[in-house]
């Protein structure tokens, strides 16, 4: 299962990326194919969510402004 977390523009996809790496966090950036209004820029960072970090508060503690998440 991976989590998939918006944030605002490819810049900030782009910081999460690095500061979840640097956390020993798997991560990448991935583009929507289908953006929808309130998906920000179409950018998403893609995280190997196996539950035992919580990539969200790290990413919110470094100031990484969070549209919203899924998981699939």
């Amino acid at each position: 299962m991976y989590l998939y977390i918006k944030v605002g523009s490819i810049t900030n996809a782009q910081r999460a990326k690095s500061i979840l790496n640097k956390n020993r966090i798997k991560a990448s950036v991935v583009r929507l194919e289908n953006p929808k209004p309130g998906d920000g820029c179409g950018y998403v960072v893609k995280v190997d969510d196996r539950g035992d970090k919580n990539v969200i508060e790290i990413l919110k503690n470094h100031s990484i402004r969070i549209l919203g998440y899924e998981r699939h």
